[in-house]
């Protein structure tokens, strides 16, 4: 039975599509803003208090963590950003706290003494169910 193997040529190239798409992302994000959901100002400032003790960690070349960034800005959060990328001390955090060197990686300080959600989609469904 014959396995799959990729190539070295095509590993490089699939990184090399995902470096590109990163740094266009990272460009669109800058340039175009979100809109955020409209609520009330005191449903705001509620929203406000409870996403200022979520941390996102990502990269800004990184699809996912802009997408999840995003669904953030959408969401109406203003979530603690933390770019692993620009600043190693955040990287350090990731690892001794969360366990791995993934992004995008989302803490949850809550009373059962904090969370780490690695994967984009496990992030956004919490944050619809939660927000």
């Amino acid at each position: 039975m014959p396995r799959f193997q990729t190539s070295m040529p095509n590993i490089v190239m699939m990184s090399l599509t995902r470096q590109l798409k990163g740094k266009a992302l990272n460009i669109i994000d800058r340039v175009l803003p979100v809109k955020p959901v409209e609520r009330s100002l005191s449903e705001q400032l509620q929203l406000n208090r409870e996403s200022r003790r979520m941390q996102l960690y990502f990269c800004r070349t990184c699809p996912s963590s802009i997408a999840v960034k995003r669904y953030c800005e959408k969401l109406g959060l203003r979530v603690v950003e933390k770019d692993v990328v620009r600043v190693s001390a955040y990287r350090n955090e990731l690892v001794c706290g969360g366990g791995e060197p993934k992004v995008p990686c989302l803490k949850i300080d809550d009373e059962q003494g904090g969370r780490w959600l690695y994967s984009s989609d496990a992030i956004m469904r919490y944050l619809n169910q939660r927000f």
